[in-house]
């Protein structure tokens, strides 16, 4: 298993497992943006508007994890990390893909804090998950309800 920082050559592959993301169910009943607003959005990422990481198989990405650097609410000198989308395609869980995969992220993200670029980063788990992200220093701060 290979953990890599996405290019640009990656946007159709990530947008592949974007779709089998919103296909999974995790997120139902949002509406579905087109894959030109997907190409948007990553556009801005692998622009350095946040960080998009892949997990390799036999060079074929088998996983991803995708956040924005967005500036904080209540003080807008400072900025956070946002992960949007953590996913390892379903034949894949149970490797070590989507363990690398945050490996990467909190290490990325650590960096960032200790240049002063970020005050703290963020991960989201989805309902029905029962992931200890707490190994990785997160703890809970909220629950998000959707109707």
């Amino acid at each position: 298993m290979k953990i890599r920082y996405a290019t640009k050559y990656d946007a159709q592959k990530i947008i592949n497992m974007l779709w089998n993301y919103h296909d999974s169910g995790a997120i139902e009943g949002l509406s579905v943006a087109d894959e030109k607003t997907a190409l948007k959005i990553l556009t801005h990422i692998l622009a350095g508007a946040g960080i998009a990481i892949l997990a390799e198989k036999n060079n074929e990405p088998v996983g991803m994890l995708l956040a924005f650097k967005v500036p904080f609410l209540w003080d807008h000198s400072k900025f956070v990390m946002n992960e949007i989308a953590y996913w390892v395609e379903e034949e894949h869980r149970g490797s070590t893909a989507g363990y690398r995969l945050l490996a990467e992220y909190v290490k990325y993200c650590e960096q960032l804090k200790e240049e002063n670029m970020i005050t703290n980063y963020t991960l989201s788990q989805m309902e029905g998950q029962n992931l200890n992200y707490s190994r990785f220093g997160f703890r809970p701060i909220e629950h998000t309800w959707s109707t």
